[in-house]
C-alpha cells in the first residue's frame, strides 16, 4: 500500500500553524493515496495550535476517505496532547 507523508514546519506554534493548515488541506485533497502519514519526526515544538492541526489532519482525512497514520510524535507532545485532552482523538483508533 501506497503511503504519502506531510512533514509540517519543525514548529507547530499559533505564530507559524497557518501556513502548515493551508499546505496540509492541499496535500490531503489532492492527494491519491488512500493512506496518509503525517511525519512530525522534525517537530521540536508544538503548542495547542500544533494539536489543532493535527486534529484537523484527521478529520479531513476522514472528510476524504483516507486513513492518517500520525509518525514520530515526541513525548512532549504526547503529554501536551494527554494535558490538553485530545490524545484519543490523535491515536489510531480514532479513525
Amino acid at each position: 500500500m501506497h503511503q504519502d507523508s506531510f512533514k509540517p514546519s519543525n514548529e507547530l506554534t499559533f505564530a507559524t500553524v497557518l501556513p502548515d493548515s493551508k499546505r496540509l488541506a492541499h496535500f490531503v485533497r489532492d492527494n491519491q493515496a488512500e493512506s496518509l502519514r503525517l511525519d512530525l519526526h522534525d517537530v521540536v515544538l508544538c503548542d495547542s495550535a500544533g494539536l489543532a492541526l493535527m486534529i484537523e489532519a484527521k478529520r479531513l482525512c476522514r472528510q476524504y476517505n483516507k486513513t492518517l497514520a500520525i509518525e514520530g510524535m515526541s513525548n512532549t507532545i504526547d503529554a501536551l496532547a494527554k494535558f490538553c485532552g485530545v490524545e484519543a482523538m490523535l491515536s489510531p483508533e480514532s479513525e
